[in-house]
């Protein structure tokens, strides 16, 4: 499994590669939007992410926020988003990650 954490709501970059106004997490948002906020745009190895089934998108509490099934990624310079399928009302979803982000980087493989 992949897992990317993402750190409190924040203003996205005018010329954010995927069209995304904010970045980050807040209280209360849809699993769409934590999808949206948290798939991209990461510096990791294509390969190591592509044989991943599935990607977990948490906050920095450890709080599991959406899951999707990983598809592919889409290329944005020297970084990468994921694309994939959003698993709506996966039985995770707002409870702990039963694999805690061990890593300082957003992004790590379990």
């Amino acid at each position: 499994m992949l897992q990317i954490q993402i750190g409190a709501e924040r203003a996205a970059d005018p010329d954010d590669r995927l069209g995304r106004t904010t970045l980050g997490w807040r209280p209360g948002m849809s699993e769409d939007d934590a999808w949206v906020a948290g798939r991209g745009i990461w510096k990791f190895k294509a390969d190591r992410a592509l044989a991943q089934d599935e990607v977990q998108i948490i906050n920095t509490e450890g709080t599991v926020l959406a899951v999707a099934k990983i598809t592919g990624i889409s290329k944005h310079g020297d970084r990468y988003a994921l694309e994939g399928e959003l698993l709506r009302g996966d039985p995770r979803i707002g409870h702990p990650t039963s694999s805690p982000h061990l890593s300082r980087n957003p992004v790590t493989y379990i």
